[in-house]
């Protein structure tokens, strides 16, 4: 397996056949043991016989500085078990998303000099340090070996099962390639390292002794353990993130290799290969110590993109002719991720890869292997694959990887260890709640924020604040001056939320219409007076709509701590009043410690009003996640139109939003007033006294004959059901709209998008690339383009391709998630700081 390479996952649900084997059992009648399979603080009274809620597990793992392949398993082992406690040499992890924010139990190495970078320096300490960890509490030991961590102490009665990602390889078959590479093959340091690796080598076959199961991640290492401990493991394939990646059919002309840049991935000797290969292309993705080495060997035809997030590689992946792999892995989760994306795979012929890529001699091949790592050998095996393309399929390709999913591991790695643990038989796995990536829960003493918000109801600017409240719970309180649905899925997320009363506030509007200003100020200052109260316990305030940045500014005075406004308007006399406009400047002036904008267009107007300095303030797009979208992909139209009491066989055209009248649905109702074969579907209520302009939505349908064919939904909680049983997705708001969360969803919802040409719109959407654009308020061209997507099949599925691609590459929660995170870091560390 790769130790080495980190990569971003997105956030991904459970899969159908988990969530029905929960659902089985929870009809059944089972206690499902998500919660109390695992009890820390309560010990066992009898371990033989006892019931399967009082069993405590532990779970060992080498070091905690990064997310890796290793990393992913051990993710997956504390979905299984997520009442276990965790234990490690070190833990250096900032990102601590993928082990859910638990606390991790060190030893001493932890508190050595530079023990963050030169951890592995201190090799020779290691066993010593793994058998100081007290594990005597606990019934089960679980530990995810790559190193040492199969060594920790454990009684009789204890049941060990160790997942071995491989016995210490530079201790034992790679011994002489790592002295090699070390430039360890001679001299008193030579000598040395060779007797710390003799001792490591009777160590670690010793305390294979105190494992009652191995469990290996391929039949390769599964082989190495019998070698080596002359034991028997069970194998149980890591677990590869399949449901990121999606098939792409059309394949472009280059090929593609990513790695991290070490010696033994044997990336010099891809793109050595490729330069005698001047007709054929090569994108090299990743970075390392041997960077400058694969720099120095690139041609013209090769392009080293150094490294890359996530969503770029993924990109990449899915447009490759082929991924080409030349290392010996123990496994090769990138040989899977490629397969998983429908691309074929040319690969080194030894390791892990025999086991996931099917080669010329099966019926469905996924690629095929070369016989050496030389640059000849991949030569060869470049042109073998260009000279037969039609062989591999990308369907083939994606059903081998499913073979590869992490609910397969989740279900088969909980199964071997109940086999082996009498109180667990019988028990359900637990329901897979998957933590959001780049995010990371840190320990109470780090960052704490609290996040405002004027609303109750799930608008887009809450939907986007609930994306981060989920990530950030841990460390996350949450003020509302309303109650409503979003105090509700911020309870279901299980965050902590105050509601407070917003008294003469509640009837302020953006453009003026407010209360009698002693009424306001009084209300004013019983909100900023309680925030404060709130935020004296968290490092920064951070604001998520105007008003709740009003009280913020104050209550940060009062509390003196920072305060980000994440703003989500276009402050512009368009959207605001006078009076509005200048209590934003005054805020900018005295109060703002720094203010994310979801758009350019947000950004460019806010500093155009209040002259705020450009290097405090910072775009982050939203983020919305694709996953509810996702999981609608093969639920046919008809059957959601059923579901919305809708018309099966009409032309729908749908608008979602709040029904008001800067949002523009009169202007869609206008436009299919000649079409009588298309349909409008209104999802949205009438909020912050809008009654008056649905009332006038309505009338519009009586007078113009089109009762038949407009249909008011209301709220909708399943937005992502809504935009499936749709043809079209219109956003049809006739002032600039600073984001347009709507036009992302419809893009995931794999819908064409029709929207207005104005504001944050112009930044998600392309001109007839990945949606389609029309003046703001003009019926008659929004009408024109609709018969042109009604008329033109080739079209819409054109939008719909490149639609979804902009949506997960360039709006996702992770990215998202992560940028918001930073900037509230950057700016409670600065106030620390000062």
């Amino acid at each position: 397996m790769n130790h080495d390479i980190a990569e971003d996952t997105l956030l991904r649900p459970s899969t159908p056949a988990t969530r029905a084997l929960h659902d089985a059992a929870a009809s059944a009648g089972a206690i499902a043991p998500a919660a109390p399979l695992v009890q820390p603080g309560r010990r066992a009274a009898s371990r033989a016989g006892h019931a399967a809620h009082t069993v405590r597990v532990a779970i060992v793992h080498d070091w905690l500085v990064t997310y890796a392949g290793a990393e992913r398993v051990l993710e997956q082992i504390v979905a299984c078990f997520p009442g276990a406690d965790l234990f490690a040499l070190v833990d250096f992890l900032d990102d601590r998303s993928f082990i859910r924010g638990k606390p991790v139990k060190t030893t001493f190495i932890q508190k050595l000099p530079k023990a963050r970078t030169r951890y592995r320096s201190y090799l020779p300490l290691m066993p010593l340090a793994i058998e100081q960890l007290d594990l005597s509490e606990y019934d089960v030991v679980i530990s995810s070996s790559h190193a040492v961590a199969k060594g920790v102490l454990t009684g009789p009665d204890q049941v060990h099962v160790s997942y071995v990602h491989s016995p210490i390889r530079y201790a034992w078959d790679l011994q002489h390639q790592y002295l090699t590479e070390s430039k360890l093959t001679s001299g008193p340091k030579s000598a040395l390292a060779r007797l710390i690796l003799h001792y490591i080598r009777n160590w670690d076959v010793r305390t294979a002794n105190s494992v009652d199961s191995f469990v290996s991640n391929s039949s390769f290492i599964a082989r190495r353990i019998r070698k080596v401990y002359q034991r028997e493991a069970d194998v149980i394939n890591p677990p590869v993130d399949v449901e990121s990646f999606a098939i792409h059919e059309q394949k472009e002309d280059f090929y593609l290799t990513a790695s991290r840049m070490v010696p033994y991935k044997k990336i010099d000797l891809i793109v050595e290969a490729f330069a005698k290969m001047p007709e054929r292309r090569l994108v090299v993705i990743g970075d390392g110590p041997d960077m400058q080495k694969i720099r120095a060997k690139a041609a013209p035809n090769v392009e080293i993109m150094g490294y890359q997030p996530f969503a770029v590689l993924r990109d990449r992946m899915r447009r490759a002719k082929a991924f080409v792999f030349a290392a010996e892995e123990d496994f090769g989760i990138s040989v899977v991720e490629a397969q998983a994306c429908g691309t074929p795979v040319i690969a080194y012929g030894k390791g892990g890869a025999l086991e996931t890529v099917r080669d010329l001699s099966d019926p469905r091949p996924t690629g095929l292997f070369f016989e050496e790592q030389t640059a000849g050998s991949i030569i060869a095996a470049v042109e073998n694959f260009a000279a037969q393309p039609d062989r591999f399929s990308p369907a083939d390709c994606r059903a081998n990887a499913e073979r590869f999913s992490a609910a397969l591991f989740r279900e088969r790695f909980f199964a071997h260890v109940c086999a082996r643990v009498p109180a667990l038989q019988g028990t359900m796995l637990p329901a897979y709640d998957p933590p959001a990536k780049g995010a990371a829960t840190q320990p109470a003493s780090s960052l704490r924020v609290l996040a405002v918000d004027q609303s109750g109801v799930l608008g887009g600017a809450e939907l986007s604040l609930l994306e981060i409240v989920k990530a950030l719970r841990a460390r996350m309180d949450v003020v509302l001056f309303d109650d409503g649905p979003f105090r509700v899925a911020l309870d279901r997320a299980g965050v902590p939320v105050t509601v407070l009363d917003a008294g003469a506030t509640r009837d302020m509007r953006k453009k003026g219409n407010s209360p009698p200003l002693g009424r306001a100020l009084k209300s004013v200052m019983s909100l900023v007076r309680a925030t404060a109260a709130r935020a004296r316990n968290n490092d920064v305030i951070y604001a998520n709509t105007q008003r709740s940045m009003v009280v913020g500014v104050l209550a940060g005075k009062l509390a003196r701590k920072p305060v980000v406004w994440h703003l989500r308007d276009i402050v512009s006399a368009e959207h605001f009043g006078r009076r509005q406009l200048q209590v934003i400047k005054w805020c900018s002036r005295y109060g703002l410690a720094h203010v994310i904008a979801n758009s350019r267009a947000s950004a460019r107007a806010f500093v155009d009003l209040t002259n705020f300095s450009d290097d405090k303030v910072e775009v982050v797009f939203n983020g919305i996640s694709a996953a509810p979208f996702d999981a609608l992909r093969d639920v046919p139209q008809c059957t959601l139109r059923e579901r919305l009491n809708l018309p099966r066989d009409a032309f729908l055209v749908g608008s979602f939003s709040r029904l008001a009248r800067w949002k523009g649905q009169h202007v869609l109702l206008e436009a299919i007033i000649g079409q009588p074969q298309m349909h409008a579907v209104l999802v949205g209520s009438a909020l912050f006294g809008e009654d008056a302009y649905e009332a006038e939505l309505r009338a519009f349908v009586v007078q113009h004959g089109l009762t038949g064919r407009v249909h008011f939904l209301g709220f909708q909680h399943d937005v992502a059901a809504c935009m499936g049983a749709m043809d079209v997705v219109a956003h049809t708001s006739i002032t600039p709209e600073p984001f347009g969360r709507v036009i992302v969803e419809g893009m995931l919802a794999r819908r064409p998008v029709i929207a207005a040409r104005a504001g944050g719109v112009t930044e998600i959407i392309h001109d007839g690339e990945n949606g389609l654009l029309c003046e703001p308020g003009d019926a008659r061209a929004l009408a024109d383009r609709l018969v042109e997507l009604r008329s033109n099949r080739t079209l819409r599925e054109q939008l719909v391709m490149r639609g979804y691609q902009t949506a997960t590459d360039s709006f996702g929660t992770t990215a998202y998630v992560d940028g918001v995170e930073q900037i509230l870091k950057r700016v409670a560390a600065g106030k620390k700081a000062g």
